[in-house]
């Protein structure tokens, strides 16, 4: 799979800090635009061997940061665009792209996707589910938000489409909803 991690990568590697260093200039600091204030603007980088102190880090431009990051999106755009082409999602049909993910929440991200891939480009957010905290009606949560409706649908297992027939327990209605929020409560 390929996303916002893979940028998270690219800027621990650029910069020579650790993933959640790395992670957090992204979300602080990053975006898919440039404007010229950003040769200005200067980012603490801690090393990877920083301890405690961060006085041994070094700093680096706004303009530096969003020229990691955008070289990573020109590739990701790149096989989104692919992708739809081999799908035929061309002309009238698949004219709007929905970005879900955490990376969704890159600072310019739509336009920058809308211009790169000449289509009409939103950002998904989790909806129809009612008591959801704000913190998680956020565009990281839209998969699995859409994962969890699509099992609450009762969609046609596939499994039964083979030529060996298995019986499977499959839970109905929301109960699906509820084992999932029971496991995303235990474990975060």
């Amino acid at each position: 799979p390929i996303g916002a991690q893979d940028i998270t990568d690219d800027i621990a590697s650029a910069f020579g800090t650790r993933r959640a260093q790395a992670e957090r200039m992204k979300c602080v600091h990053g975006s898919a635009n440039a404007s010229p204030r950003d040769n200005h603007e200067m980012i603490d980088v801690a090393p990877i061997s920083a301890e405690e102190d961060a006085s041994d880090g070094t700093r680096i431009t706004k303009a530096q940061l969003i020229s990691v990051i955008r070289q990573r999106l020109d590739h990701l755009i790149g096989e989104v665009s692919k992708a739809l082409k081999d799908l035929k999602f061309e002309g009238p049909v698949g004219r709007q792209v929905v970005l879900t993910g955490g990376g969704a929440e890159l600072k310019g991200i739509a336009d920058y996707a809308q211009a790169a891939l000449g289509r009409s480009v939103r950002i998904g957010r989790p909806r129809g589910l009612t008591g959801l905290p704000e913190a998680h009606a956020t565009p990281a949560f839209t998969t699995l938000a859409g994962l969890a409706f699509y099992a609450a649908a009762d969609p046609i297992d596939l499994r039964a489409l083979s030529s060996k027939q298995q019986l499977v327990h499959r839970p109905k209605g929301f109960a699906v909803f509820r084992r999932l929020m029971a496991a995303a409560r235990a474990n975060y």
